[in-house]
């Protein structure tokens, strides 16, 4: 009985623990953990001379989802675009979502034309979902850039995300590398 309480508490606290690590929309891990593990993650590719590519993902008309189809529809979507992205990475990639329909993917041992492959394979996986938009069908739009030693981190990601955005200049549903 002594110890009910403060067991009690420890569970809370672990769960409390779980959940600021977890977007409560998609079950995936957050910002936060990406922020957490990004730096052992590189670490590891330039200590054992490894290929490591970041995908940068951004999904194309979901505006026009939360728009014409609601909030809801938009959680939903959310939901099953998340789930429809896991099932085509390894169990040591890192999809992380960053925040309103914006994704980005760590690839650690993977080569760029690897990451192409994938990232391919991710835009057929989200046209797949059928999700259809009075401006358009749901589709994601990818920007790879592979690590270089020497990059600092934010200069990665901001490349990453640059070439995110050439692939949305380009017609959107597609791959863009550097």
């Amino acid at each position: 009985i002594i110890l009910a309480d403060p067991l009690k508490r420890a569970l809370e606290y672990e769960e409390i623990f779980a959940q600021a690590r977890k977007d409560s929309l998609t079950g995936l891990p957050n910002r936060f953990v990406f922020d957490e593990r990004i730096g052992s993650i590189v670490e590891q590719a330039n200590r054992h001379g490894r290929p490591l590519t970041l995908a940068a993902l951004d999904l194309d008309h979901f505006k026009a989802v939360n728009d014409t189809m609601g909030h809801l529809m938009g959680d939903e979507v959310l939901k099953q675009v998340a789930e429809a992205l896991k099932k085509q990475i390894r169990l040591t990639d890192l999809l992380v979502r960053m925040g309103g329909d914006e994704f980005l993917l760590v690839l650690p041992d993977t080569s760029m034309q690897d990451a192409r492959f994938l990232a391919e394979r991710l835009c057929v996986a989200v046209e797949e979902l059928n999700i259809t938009t009075d401006v358009g069908r749901l589709a994601v739009s990818i920007g790879l850039s592979e690590w270089k030693p020497g990059i600092d981190l934010n200069t990665w990601l901001e490349r990453a995300d640059d070439i995110l955005y050439q692939a949305k200049a380009n017609g959107r549903a597609q791959v863009a590398i550097n």
